[in-house]
């Protein structure tokens, strides 16, 4: 069962089952309720993302999908950062907290630390003269929008096919974190809906998890 219990239950609940409802492949989909499981899931979601040492992290919903090319995790996270006070009255009152989906999927390759974020101008610019981008063959679109950076370049250009980054170009704001055989897709952007969706289509897309 959906875990719907929200600060502000109005619009809290219809974006977060929204959000579930947009996960197209129901029949390989499970709401993982196992706390040893989530638990482990979390672990390597803190270990992986950055959360201000203001806010705590837990999951409100997640699930866990099971494809012909391997499993992964769609967490539905909470970031939690208390109540703020207003200087003049010195009462506290305003409650701060965020939503986020974070996808997660153990891969069959150590790809080391590798970085993918949307590129800026300036990333153009120190490009030319340092070289940092990983650029892909074939991949023009996925080139000029995403910024790739790994200390394993030779083994990502062998597992980036276009299959998985032509995905990946098709959506805006992703940001995704290697670290070893662990992967993270997540956004750059306050949580959507869709965020859950475009995650499946991602990994679903990819060869290389397990």
């Amino acid at each position: 069962m959906l875990n719907l219990v929200a600060f502000n239950p109005e619009d809290d609940r219809e974006l977060l089952k929204s959000s579930y409802d947009l996960i197209r492949q129901k029949d390989s989909l499970e709401i993982v309720t196992n706390s040893g499981e989530q638990n482990t899931i979390l672990l390597k979601v803190k270990s992986a993302l950055t959360v201000p040492d203001s806010a705590t992290i837990r999951f409100q919903n997640l699930f866990k999908l099971i494809f012909p090319n391997g499993q992964f995790y769609i967490a539905q996270c909470l970031f939690n950062y208390g109540f703020s006070a207003s200087p003049a009255t010195r009462r506290f009152n305003e409650h701060k907290y965020a939503f986020q989906i974070v996808g997660v999927a153990d891969i069959k390759v150590d790809l080391g630390k590798t970085v993918m974020r949307p590129e800026t101008r300036t990333d153009k610019i120190v490009g030319r003269f340092f070289g940092n981008d990983i650029d892909l063959d074939g991949t023009k679109k996925f080139n000029d929008k995403y910024y790739l950076v790994s200390d394993q370049p030779e083994i990502v250009t062998t597992y980036f096919d276009k299959d998985f980054v032509n995905t990946i170009s098709k959506y805006d704001n992703i940001l995704l974190t290697i670290q070893g055989k662990e992967m993270f897709i997540t956004f750059d952007t306050e949580f959507e809906a869709d965020h859950s969706k475009i995650v499946e289509d991602i990994f679903s897309n990819c060869k290389f998890i397990i």
